[in-house]
């Protein structure tokens, strides 16, 4: 393994670590390393990583805590290409430019078209050595809702699902259940911390009610947004997540039609997107959710809402915690009746026990 494969490989590692906490920027990680002139002698000097809300980025942190000798040579690794645009501070490659840097290293290039290989043409047209594409199938997938929200403008899709051995979510529809164990339980709640938002429909709002964010303790400043489907607005005005204590922005799609239900959410609900009939669909949704910067949805049901994202073919990944138990067919089924297979398959990428449970990925094939 040579020296920046070494360093970018670390950087991979770390950067799952922010998975979450950056939005709506992308998390980075970065580090610098000294050298000699000869790279016989190498260490990490500074490091830094995109800050909460986006700000600063990883590369101005790594740079501020650096120290540079004139006898050394300083090399920027970044899993990430920096900036060159103008935002609400100085551009990373500016910042770059003023340092005494002298190589910068990342793994794939930013598609995001404000940047797009322009931050790598302006660094090396200013004489510094540059080289990407570095373990670059490993990170894209790390940065897979972020290249989607930046090329096709949708987020990466996963189904979250909790269900019986026999593939029931419910032991009778309609009904709110625990089917899954307790353990479970908190391992949602770690991995709502890792998303942008969650989506669920009016019906799933109707009967459970539920809060849609994160009460890991210590996680709990990285709730996602949450967003509703519900072309009636026909659920409770008091339900959780219409709330004011919750400070994280709720939105609610729904047709233009339900003029009257809409005035007595408006002051509860942060942002309320109307859309006309024929325009009430995932895909436009989706877009309308890239647009806000969200890169990664998590979608917790329920039967309707699986199935109409499969069907739509917009599912990326299905986490799968299925329970012991054996409800039978009076049970609600995980899918309804609509459901038309697509021929895009998905593989186990992931299973282990949960407990008296299991958890099984599944990832799309590409």
């Amino acid at each position: 393994m040579d020296l920046d494969t070494k360093y970018i490989k670390i950087i991979h590692y770390l950067l799952k670590k922010i998975q979450g906490s950056t939005f709506p920027n992308p998390g980075v990680f970065a580090l610098i390393v000294e050298s000699d002139k000869k790279f016989i002698s190498n260490r990490i000097v500074s490091f830094g990583f995109t800050q909460f809300t986006g700000r600063p980025h990883a590369e101005a942190v790594a740079i501020s805590g650096a120290r540079f000798f004139a006898d050394k040579i300083y090399t920027l690794y970044s899993s990430l290409e920096p900036c060159c645009h103008q935002g609400r501070g100085e551009s990373c490659v500016k910042k770059i430019l003023k340092s005494k840097v002298n190589r910068v290293v990342f793994s794939i290039k930013d598609p995001d078209l404000r940047v797009n290989g322009k931050g790598m043409s302006i660094l090396k047209k200013n004489g510094l050595e540059v080289k990407y594409n570095i373990l670059s199938d490993e990170i894209k997938k790390t940065y897979r809702g972020y290249i989607y929200n930046r090329t096709i403008q949708r987020p990466q899709v996963t189904l979250k699902v909790g269900c019986s051995i026999d593939s029931k979510i419910a032991v009778k529809r309609g009904q709110q259940d625990f089917i899954t164990n307790k353990l479970v339980k908190k391992i949602v709640h770690n991995y709502r911390a890792e998303y942008d938002a969650i989506l669920v429909g009016g019906n799933t709002i109707n009967i459970d009610n539920p809060k849609l964010n994160c009460r890991t303790k210590g996680l709990e400043y990285l709730s996602p947004y949450r967003i509703v489907l519900s072309k009636s607005l026909d659920f409770d005005s008091n339900s959780e997540i219409l709330k004011k204590r919750n400070k994280k922005l709720t939105i609610i799609f729904t047709l233009e039609s339900s003029k009257r239900k809409k005035e007595k959410i408006k002051d509860k609900c942060f942002k309320l997107i109307s859309l006309k009939k024929q325009n009430f669909t995932l895909s436009n949704i989706m877009n309308e959710l890239a647009k806000f910067g969200i890169c990664n949805l998590l979608v917790e049901g329920g039967s309707k809402i699986f199935t109409s994202f499969l069907n739509e073919d917009l599912v990326d990944q299905i986490i799968i915690f299925r329970s012991n138990s054996f409800i039978g067919s009076k049970g609600q089924d995980l899918l309804t009746k609509n459901y038309q297979p697509k021929q895009k398959s998905f593989f186990q990428s992931f299973f282990c026990s949960v407990r008296d449970n299991t958890m099984e990925v599944l990832e799309r094939k590409e």
